[in-house]
């Protein structure tokens, strides 16, 4: 995993001159739980289900990480259930055009992924319902999409920091593309079950990211001034660069070229912290 060639490595060394890190703020899915398999699993599954049931040839997986890595490095598309939402109408679009109902064909390799998408510059629903028909309706395939998370799909995950929240070195937050729900299943595979709602932002409380009003909303009301963010995507690091405080540390593999890059939030916070567990 690339990293800075000469990072800091002092504890708690902030952005600002002679500042020092005075919280840490956790994103959830790839930073603190592993959700490689979780969501990636019930995106697949609603893509080739849906696919067969219009009547199409399914003969190829749904979604990969090759995918994943596509979508996640735009910062638009950081909600799973319409990323299979998008894979589906973008696949249908395209056997409207001549070509075949095999969901090999219809969907576009990784490549071509990432240059149809170059084309959404805000939010991606108002940008595919612009640019393609909505065969596949949003609020149906959320549902399904969640039904397979929250069926099965969840159980896939697992804690990626083996430590309780009280152990960290600072205070802690989170902010997550979650909602409450999601973060509930969160909370229990972290064995984080007393963690204060209050110190939370997720989706129900009407923030989303790449949005840095969640970052503000924290260090507003605990009187933060030099947080520093863990996130794993592009939609994270917009988040922490439009508010513009503090200093933001990339999480695995998504995001290679950021300064502050490493494989896992354990490897992080001894960097940057120099905590252990």
């Amino acid at each position: 995993m690339n990293q800075r060639k000469e990072r800091d490595v002092r504890p708690g060394r902030g952005i600002d001159a002679g500042a020092l890190t005075d919280c840490l703020i956790f994103d959830v899915d790839g930073v603190l739980v592993d959700t490689s398999e979780s969501f990636p699993s019930a995106i697949r599954a609603t893509v080739e289900r849906e696919w067969s049931e219009a009547g199409f040839e399914r003969d190829a997986a749904g979604y990969s990480p090759e995918y994943n890595a596509v979508l996640k490095r735009h910062g638009a598309f950081n909600d799973d259930y319409d990323i299979a939402w998008t894979l589906l109408n973008i696949s249908a679009a395209r056997t409207d055009t001549g070509g075949a109902s095999r969901l090999s064909e219809a969907l576009p390799s990784p490549g071509g992924l990432e240059r149809l998408i170059d084309g959404c510059r805000g939010d991606c629903v108002e940008w595919l319902r612009g640019a393609f028909a909505e065969k596949y309706r949003r609020d149906h395939i959320r549902e399904v999409c969640a039904r397979d998370y929250f069926g099965w799909a969840y159980k896939l995950e697992t804690p990626a920091l083996l430590a309780g929240w009280r152990s960290l070195p600072l205070p802690a937050y989170i902010y997550t593309g979650r909602d409450l729900k999601e973060w509930e299943l969160a909370k229990r595979t972290l064995s984080w079950n007393d963690f204060p709602a209050e110190r939370v932002v997720h989706a129900d409380t009407g923030i989303r990211k790449p949005s840095p009003e969640g970052l503000s909303y924290i260090c507003d009301k605990f009187g933060h001034k030099n947080p520093l963010y863990f996130g794993d995507t592009a939609s994270d690091r917009r988040a922490h660069s439009a508010f513009g405080m503090g200093r933001f540390a990339a999480i695995g593999g998504i995001l290679p070229d950021e300064g502050m890059s490493f494989e896992n939030i354990g490897e992080a916070l001894l960097n940057l912290t120099g905590w252990s567990g």
